[in-house]
């Protein structure tokens, strides 16, 4: 008996080590694609951008009334506010705000605008001025386009000046999304100089 029960526990013994060999490329397989789920091969696409001007909900005095709150947390100096008393159309715009300077400046500056790369500068800069338009579209609804003037600053052997550059529209983009969040009740994350 004892012989015939030793021989049903290595069969069963055999029978458990088999089913481990056959199990362990599933579980393998299994763990991979957890793990492959939790890596990120590609970049998170970036959002696309807004059309500017935008179509936002909510009236004109509103918007004016948000720009200059974001304006001011944000720690850009308002300027000048015009409003046509006949179109309804605002404009808002900024103070230049010098955003960088120092060794970061060059890839600031390439990060928001277009730098030319035929010459070659030493940029210890970069600045920008604000314009945000506000027209009525409805009732309840407005028409805002932001628009943004950059310079960088140049240093070289003659002196120092502002060179006007292209804007690539991120910091417009970022400026009308959270115009829009704002009006929709919400807190604009991006809130900051």
């Amino acid at each position: 008996m004892q012989s015939n029960g030793r021989s049903h526990l290595m069969k069963g013994k055999r029978g458990s080590r088999v089913l481990e060999i056959l199990l362990l490329p599933v579980i393998a397989s299994l763990s991979f694609l957890i793990a492959v789920g939790q890596i990120q091969f590609d970049k998170p696409k970036a959002a696309k951008p807004l059309p500017n001007p935008s179509i936002i909900g909510a009236g004109r005095d509103d918007l004016k009334a948000i720009v200059k709150q974001m304006f001011e947390t944000r720690e850009i100096p308002l300027d000048k506010e015009d409003c046509n008393q006949k179109t309804g159309d605002c404009t808002l715009l900024s103070k230049p705000v010098t955003f960088i300077k120092g060794i970061t400046t060059r890839s600031q500056l390439e990060h928001y605008c277009d730098v030319p790369t035929a010459s070659v500068r030493n940029w210890s800069k970069g600045r920008y001025v604000l314009r945000i338009e506000i027209n009525p579209a409805s009732p309840k609804t407005s028409q805002v386009g932001v628009y943004a003037k950059f310079d960088g600053m140049s240093d070289s052997g003659a002196g120092s000046e502002w060179i006007p550059l292209s804007s690539k529209g991120l910091l417009e983009d970022g400026i009308l999304r959270c115009i829009d969040e704002r009006a929709r009740g919400g807190d604009c994350k991006a809130d900051e100089k």
